[in-house]
């Protein structure tokens, strides 16, 4: 009887530690973990996944209630790729807003969310919304700049 409640102490003591970081699809290799830890120390709830050519990573940074979820992708050598964190809209800087606001084709537009992507790439950062502009779901980015760089339209 002592065995078996040294076993359960010790499991479930170590399942804690066990489960800080989570594989889906394999383990990535150690560059691209530790180019992670680098670039991300204060990541918590770590999962890994490996969706098609990237490992994508999601994770949470800050404190509970307040976490803010993450997901970022790396190749199979550790470069990073991108990282995306959701954002409300009202969080989204004015300048950014107006940018939008002001664009001739997408202006007149409804967000169809609450929440906009903020992603960041090795060659810049920018704002996704999701808008529905004349009865067609539209995916804009808006550059910190206010340039409009992509529009994908789902129809």
């Amino acid at each position: 009887m002592k065995k078996i409640f040294i076993l359960a102490v010790l499991f479930t003591t170590a399942l804690p530690i066990f489960s800080c970081e989570k594989y889906e699809d394999g383990r990535p290799k150690k560059e691209v973990r530790d180019s992670f830890t680098k670039a991300n120390p204060d990541a918590f709830d770590v999962e890994w996944e490996w969706e098609g050519r990237y490992w994508e990573v999601s994770y949470e940074t800050g404190s509970r209630p307040n976490a803010i979820e993450h997901e970022a992708w790396y190749d199979k050598e550790g470069n990073w790729i991108r990282t995306s964190t959701e954002v409300l809209i009202s969080d989204v800087p004015k300048q950014i807003k107006d940018y939008l606001t002001a664009d001739p084709k997408y202006g007149h537009g409804n967000y169809t969310d609450n929440d906009a992507e903020y992603i960041q790439t090795p060659s810049g950062n920018f704002y996704r919304f999701e808008l529905r502009v004349d009865g067609v779901d539209v995916k804009v980015d808006v550059s910190p700049d206010g340039t409009v760089t992509f529009a994908k339209y789902d129809l």
